[in-house]
């Protein structure tokens, strides 16, 4: 049996597993469990899962793997939850250093009528080397069915392509899926369709790799969008990102850009792992 938690940051959830004091999932074995527990029907159901383990350069090691059992750099929903839960449990002080693939992060959680987690999320990149792509993503124009659409990629944590779009309202899962495996981005990469309705406000719809749908929220995209629109000249430096599944807070500065959102703690329970592996 394997203790777990479930949480989510505006609609966007995971299993989180508590690796601080011992390994629980052997690392061999995490992709199939991930893949197992985030099924919907025969597991847990979650977007990803998350692995809190022990640092030897931060307060905390962050661990994150997508649905489809791959790990990923980053995820600001993701270790808003997780920093909420370490800060909870004792493990971190309310101002924290977490440790990630994307690099070392500071945070704070603080209580205000529910949870919240202002996240440092670095300084965005927009070179082509840094996404990676094979090619620049400023602009490109890309036909699809007919329509023309402009795109825009950069990394906050992991790769990220936007489209600017006048009309939310469509399908986005398959331009969404064409952008996603465009020969061009070698590791693939997240795709945003974004409405600007005012200097400090865009909607946001985001498909995610590794999940291969449209999830509720996506905080490194939200981050991404943010900081392509204001390179853009189309919002201000504090920006609203509106996303179906809550808001994001989006705060852009010369050196860094910073994410606050809320975290959810939905349950805790145990985990029968040999009928889970059943699926």
């Amino acid at each position: 049996m394997v203790r777990i938690t479930k949480m989510h940051g505006n609609g966007n959830d995971f299993v989180l597993v508590d690796e601080f004091k011992e390994a629980v999932i052997p690392e061999e074995d995490k992709p199939k469990f991930v893949r197992a527990v985030c099924h919907r029907n025969f597991g847990v159901g979650a977007d990803g899962a998350l692995f809190v383990q022990p640092s030897e350069k931060a307060d905390v090691r962050f661990r994150y793997f997508n649905s489809d059992g791959s790990e990923a750099e980053m995820c600001g929903n993701g270790i808003r939850c997780f920093s909420r839960y370490v800060v909870e449990e004792g493990y971190a002080p309310e101002i924290l250093k977490v440790e990630t693939l994307a690099g070392i992060l500071e945070l704070e959680v603080y209580r205000e009528n529910g949870w919240w987690v202002r996240v440092d999320m670095g300084k965005p990149r927009f070179g082509k080397g840094e996404i990676p792509a094979l090619k620049d993503v400023w602009g490109y124009e890309l036909e699809f069915e007919g329509k023309k659409y402009r795109l825009y990629a950069a990394n906050t944590g992991v790769p990220h392509v936007v489209v600017f779009v006048d009309d939310l309202d469509f399908d986005i899962i398959p331009l969404a899926r064409k952008i996603r495996y465009m020969d061009i981005f070698p590791e693939g990469t997240n795709v945003n369709f974004a409405k600007v309705e005012s200097t400090d406000r865009i909607v946001v719809r985001t498909y995610e790799r590794g999940v291969e749908d449209e999830t509720l929220s996506c905080g490194t995209g939200s981050v991404a969008v943010a900081a392509i629109a204001g390179k853009l000249g189309l919002v201000n430096r504090k920006v609203e990102i509106i996303t179906r599944g809550g808001v994001l807070k989006i705060e852009i500065t010369d050196n860094t850009t910073y994410m606050i959102g809320g975290a959810s703690r939905v349950f805790d329970g145990v985990l029968r792992v040999d009928e889970l592996y059943e699926v």
